[in-house]
């Protein structure tokens, strides 16, 4: 057999569907926008951090959850989530990650400025109140280290990032980068590694090669385009895998440190991914 090229693996999505679910989504982004609206204007003379743990627990939980629905994922997580001040960490394919740590358990994600810089989508995150890094620049990493930690502490609810700082292709996963692991450090929470793999779309299983249909390159043309391609697949399953869990107290009493932390996480992630037993 042949091996496919990149490009040849990548499988072809509806562009009818594509439309469709757009158009579902569009509708849902806008009712949740205006219940965040109107929850703020709720808690307009409070601290920002209540705001912040009822707007992910109850509206942007449950809406993610309905955003993969209408997205057509099949989500199968295997495990139990915590619900509340834990940093969630996970490997990294592609645009829809971050949906996934959102649709998986209340949480506020830590996001590239790629995202943000998505018109309609990036917005709207923004306006959620989610926090946004350029990892290109290292002071910005700095800066966000307090805001994070405060918020994590102060709202009770999980905060998430992925620690490769960049999409992998599906099968690889990157080296793990230790800064944002300094959160569960300064904020007394635990760690949970979680590992995910797209498994099927369009109705059949995915080969190695066919999973970087899920990871956006810039050679593969632009993100819209890449997204309208993930949104016209059908019957897509997504597995996630809820690994052990690295506690507040195993933390302290090992006297840990951020790059240790990151190492524990990255390796036990890294051995779930390469079993293909498990999948």
């Amino acid at each position: 057999m042949t091996e496919s090229t990149p490009n040849q693996a990548i499988l072809k999505g509806s562009k009818t569907l594509a439309q469709v679910r757009m158009a579902f989504i569009m509708l849902t982004l806008f009712v949740l926008v205006l219940l965040s609206l109107l929850l703020r204007l709720v808690f307009f003379l409070f601290p920002r951090h209540l705001f912040l743990r009822f707007n992910v627990r109850f509206i942007i939980y449950p809406f993610s959850r309905l955003l993969m629905w209408i997205v057509g994922v099949k989500l199968v997580v295997k495990g139990k989530m915590p619900s509340s001040q834990h940093l969630i960490v996970s490997n990294h394919q592609g645009i829809l990650d971050s949906l996934l740590h959102m649709a998986i358990s209340p949480c506020m994600v830590i996001s590239n400025m790629l995202i943000r810089n998505m018109k309609v989508i990036g917005s709207v995150m923004e306006l959620l109140g989610f926090v946004f890094v350029d990892r290109s620049r290292r002071m910005s990493i700095v800066e966000l280290l307090q805001p994070a930690t405060s918020m994590i502490t102060q709202s009770k609810v999980n905060m998430s990032f992925f620690p490769e700082g960049k999409s992998n292709n599906g099968v690889e996963l990157l080296p793990f980068h230790a800064p944002f692991f300094k959160i569960a450090i300064d904020s007394g929470s635990g760690v949970q590694p979680i590992a995910f793999r797209w498994t099927h779309a369009n109705g059949q299983e995915l080969s190695k090669e066919q999973r970087i249909t899920f990871t956006y390159l810039v050679k593969h043309g632009s993100i819209v385009q890449h997204l309208s391609n993930l949104l016209g697949l059908r019957k897509k399953r997504l597995v996630v895998k809820v690994l052990a869990p690295i506690s507040a107290a195993e933390i302290a009493e090992k006297n840990w440190t951020r790059k240790e932390v990151c190492q524990q996480s990255e390796d036990i992630i890294r051995r779930t991914l390469e079993d293909d037993t498990i999948w």
